[in-house]
């Protein structure tokens, strides 16, 4: 007798053959809403992660009933542990038919999982420094300014009594930064992107932690996620992603327009002020946003990976980033934009 897709879905996730969420999905589809909420307890008892994500693929509701207990808690607060980044994922898919109930405590295990990641992200990244003369040098300067230190003292130089004191020092300080990063989160960007939305913001809070920034996501409209002049805790602002929707048509020109506003509540002679771009370029309303670019002090692209008409959102991202006299960054995968924007970050 040829078995079940039912029972052998039953004998995969007890065996827990190392099968991909795919396969577990493709088996589901021939299952009813019963069939998948029994074979998810059965996944989370034997502690298959792969299994539940194929669930969850086939039919979130009826597997989302099942994660909806003491057991499915306990199962990815140990699995949050483990591998941590798939949490946000899970999230993603049971964000909405979960219990307020246990949704708060999904809900904080990816928070905590995006904060340890970016956190790892950031404490590799640079940041800007300017340096300074100082008419003084003490031990532990990283260097002195020789065309200084000649210049004020050529007699001690000359007659070789030339002390720490004399010495002009070069004093490395941090140069504050403005940035406004424009996020797109259009709908044909959905969970991928909303997870790394809330991963690339926190690493701008976190690497702009004493610095001025402002958060903008952007579809068909726009939203400031945070204002400039606003203190917001990073937690807050990525519970705030977690929970919102990447709907709607890609209208870059309105992000931007966001953006431009944000900045300009800077002090016109305020230096070192700048707009991040992260976008696939390919915008399907509002105006063409070349010329809204080139009235940003400097505007960086980030180019992620479209979905389709790749050449033409490439080519859109290296002209808005020469628009805005500013750099130009591609990533061929999601999980990229993240480190893309520490670099940046780095540079500036």
């Amino acid at each position: 007798m040829v078995p079940t897709d039912k029972e052998i879905l039953k004998y995969e996730i007890i065996k827990k053959k190392k099968k991909k969420p795919d396969y577990y999905e493709h088996m589901a589809h021939s299952l009813d809403y019963k069939e998948i909420k029994d074979l998810t307890y059965l996944a989370i008892e034997h502690k298959n992660l792969e299994a539940i994500r194929g669930m969850l693929k086939s039919n979130v509701y009826a597997a989302t009933d099942a994660l909806d207990c003491r057991e499915g808690v306990e199962f990815f607060s140990e699995k949050a542990e483990e591998a941590p980044e798939v949490m946000p994922e899970i999230y993603f898919f049971i964000r909405r038919p979960i219990s307020e109930k246990y949704k708060r405590i999904f809900r904080r295990l990816a928070r905590q999982s995006i904060l340890r990641t970016s956190l790892k992200i950031t404490s590799r990244g640079l940041r800007g420094y300017k340096k300074k003369t100082v008419p003084y040098y003490h031990l532990g300067m990283a260097d002195f300014d020789l065309d200084e230190t000649i210049q004020h003292n050529p007699l001690k130089i000359r007659e070789k009594t030339l002390n720490y004191q004399d010495i002009y020092g070069i004093k490395r300080q941090r140069e504050k930064r403005k940035v406004a990063l424009v996020l797109d989160t259009s709908g044909s960007m959905y969970g991928r992107l909303l997870l790394n939305a809330a991963l690339t913001t926190s690493v701008l809070a976190y690497n702009m932690e004493k610095e001025d920034f402002s958060i903008i996501l952007f579809n068909s409209t726009a939203m400031v996620l945070k204002d400039m002049k606003e203190e917001k805790e990073v937690e807050k602002i990525v519970d705030e992603i977690l929970d919102s929707e990447a709907v709607g048509f890609t209208n870059i020109h309105i992000g931007l327009d966001k953006g431009l506003k944000q900045l300009q509540k800077v002090k016109r002679k305020a230096k070192n002020q700048f707009g991040i771009l992260i976008s696939d370029g390919n915008y399907n309303r509002g105006e063409n946003p070349i010329k809204l670019a080139r009235k940003f002090p400097k505007l960086h692209v980030i180019g992620m990976p479209p979905d389709n008409d790749a050449d033409r959102g490439i080519e859109m991202c290296k002209e808005i980033a020469k628009a805005g006299g500013g750099k130009f960054y591609a990533v061929n995968d999601f999980k990229e934009i993240p480190r893309a924007l520490i670099e940046l970050l780095s540079q500036t």
